[in-house]
Order: structure tokens, then C-alpha cells, then sequence
């Protein structure tokens, strides 16, 4: 599931992939992730992804590149929340991005210092859309450590121009 908006003061193209349309390993087992729904809105009502426990940390998502406005630098990030009981969090996460030309921007970030209980951005990258370019954005959040850890929930990915 998506969201898509364009903003009305600068006409630029925004959307939300919801956590239904990625791609996450082991999402399937109950013992590892569970779906609840969350109140998007008054109206709305959207499904999230809570991991219980893994220790092959893989979420990833893509959408075309044309789908956004040309000209335009625009920066994808994760919505996600640390629960109170959250573990395992001693080693970062890799935050990756790869652009259709073949480009790809890897950062690492620490997730033991973030607030828990409460929503945050986690920044993946920031590209141009090309005017006339096509093909696929990926990106990806992975932690392969082999340790367990736990007590993450995903809302989603958030791809909007760069203020």
C-alpha cells in the first residue's frame, strides 16, 4: 500500500510505502514479526510491521524513479519506533539507497540512543530525479550481526523532497 501527495504550495510530488509494500525477511513468522493496525487518520486505518525478534535484520523497499518531479532533490526515510521493551540494538544498522544508475549512498546509524516509544525518521539518502531518467530506487535496513534484537515497528518509508 501507498500514499501518494503532491504538496500544494510547490506542487511537488511526495508518497509514503507502507510497511504492507516492502520487502521484509522472515515477516512471515509469527515468532518474529507481527502485524498491527494503527489510526493513520480520522479515516484511515493502516497496518504495521512489529518485530518481535530476528537476528537477519532485512527491510527494503523500491519505487520508479519517473515517478517523482524532475529537478527535484528528494531524500527517503523510514518511519519507525523503538518499543520501551526493545533489545539488541548494541551494533548499527545499515541504511542503504541505490539509484538507477547504479550509484548507491550506505550510511550506518545507532539506534541505542533514540527515544523510545515515539516515531523517528531514520534519513536512508537524499538523490535528484533526473528529468526523463527511469528505472528503480532501492533502498534498504539491515542488520546481519547475528544477534538477536527486537522491539521495532515499522510504519513505513517516506519519499519527499528535501526541505
Amino acid at each position: 500500500m501507498q500514499k501518494k501527495w503532491i504538496d500544494n504550495n510547490s506542487g511537488r510530488i511526495s508518497f509514503m510505502l507502507y510497511a504492507r509494500s516492502m520487502g521484509i525477511a522472515w515477516v512471515t513468522v509469527p515468532e518474529y514479526w507481527t502485524w498491527n493496525c494503527l489510526k493513520e487518520t480520522r479515516y484511515e486505518t493502516i497496518e504495521v510491521a512489529k518485530l518481535i525478534k530476528v537476528c537477519w535484520l532485512d527491510v527494503g523497499g523500491n519505487f520508479k524513479i519517473s515517478d517523482l518531479s524532475p529537478g527535484i532533490v528528494y531524500e527517503v526515510v523510514y518511519v519507525v519506533k523503538l518499543t520501551d521493551e526493545s533489545s539488541g540494538w548494541e551494533f548499527p544498522i545499515t541504511l542503504r539507497l541505490s539509484l538507477p544508475d547504479g550509484k548507491a549512498q550506505e550510511r550506518q546509524v545507532s539506534l541505542l540512543e533514540k527515544p523510545r516509544g515515539e516515531w523517528i525518521e531514520l534519513n536512508v539518502g537524499n538523490f535528484i530525479a533526473e528529468n526523463g531518467e527511469t528505472g528503480e530506487v532501492y533502498f534498504n535496513l539491515i542488520e546481519h550481526g547475528g544477534h538477536w534484537k527486537g522491539g521495532l515497528v515499522l510504519k513505513g518509508a517516506i519519499i519527499r523532497p528535501k526541505i
